[in-house]
């Protein structure tokens, strides 16, 4: 039988460290507080996120935002070895920097002249972004996601499982779109290199697989771009 574990059996985080060193301290804070502090953390940024949008807004066709290190960045904290404690800085225990993507931005104008016709192009912008996420940027992503402001993103594999793990994709095969089975890595992706206009302009499109945003609100201007890059 279960045991209820009542307020008052709770031990304290006083209690809970009282014996540990510095490392296990940190340790215990990232196991049991993680989610708390990227919360509070994200929190701080929706306001300035909301308000730089605001200030900086323009009618977007399409967002295509090249994402790595996601997986890295949540993946089980291991607090690393240190001799002195007591000097540490805040910097050491954030994971280290994020694999990148490098990208080719003349690939926009190429976007815009494939998707845009010239009304559109007066009208509209496709906007390609690079995001590494780390503990400093990955409140900016949730920001962006929980706004619809991203509607494609291109990743690496690992990174791909864990946003999907969590509800950051749609599922392809649900839409009905004519995509054969052999480009997509699963539902919620397809490799990159079935985009042959990437090729040229993204490095190792080899490695990386292609999602759609589960909060995209254009979704129309998505199939579009399946429609009319998709070899």
């Amino acid at each position: 039988m279960a045991r209820v574990v009542r307020d008052k059996d709770r031990l304290s985080f006083k209690e809970a460290t009282a014996t540990m060193g510095g490392k296990e301290k940190i340790g215990y804070i990232w196991e049991y507080y993680k989610w708390i502090i990227l919360g509070g953390i994200a929190f701080f940024f929706v306001a300035f996120s909301m308000i730089h949008a605001f200030l900086t807004q323009v009618d977007s066709y399409l967002n295509i935002s090249f994402v790595s290190g996601f997986e890295h960045t949540m993946s089980a904290f291991e607090p690393l070895d240190f001799d002195e404690p007591a000097n540490l800085d805040a910097d050491d225990f954030f994971a280290e920097s994020p694999p990148g993507i490098w990208v080719d931005f003349e690939i926009v104008p190429k976007l815009e002249g494939l998707l845009l016709d010239d009304e559109q192009l007066t009208n509209y912008d496709i906007i390609v972004q690079q995001l590494g996420i780390n503990f400093e940027t990955i409140p900016v992503f949730t920001t962006h996601i929980g706004a619809g402001v991203i509607d494609i993103i291109v990743t690496y594999i690992p990174d791909l499982h864990v946003m999907a793990e969590i509800g950051h994709f749609l599922n392809i095969s649900d839409l009905g779109w004519d995509v054969p089975m052999y480009k997509m890595h699963n539902e919620y992706s397809i490799y990159l290199r079935y985009f042959p206009i990437f090729n040229n302009y993204v490095a190792a499109p080899d490695d990386l697989v292609l999602g759609i945003s589960a909060t995209t609100r254009y979704i129309e201007n998505v199939k579009n771009f399946f429609e009319m890059l998709l070899d």
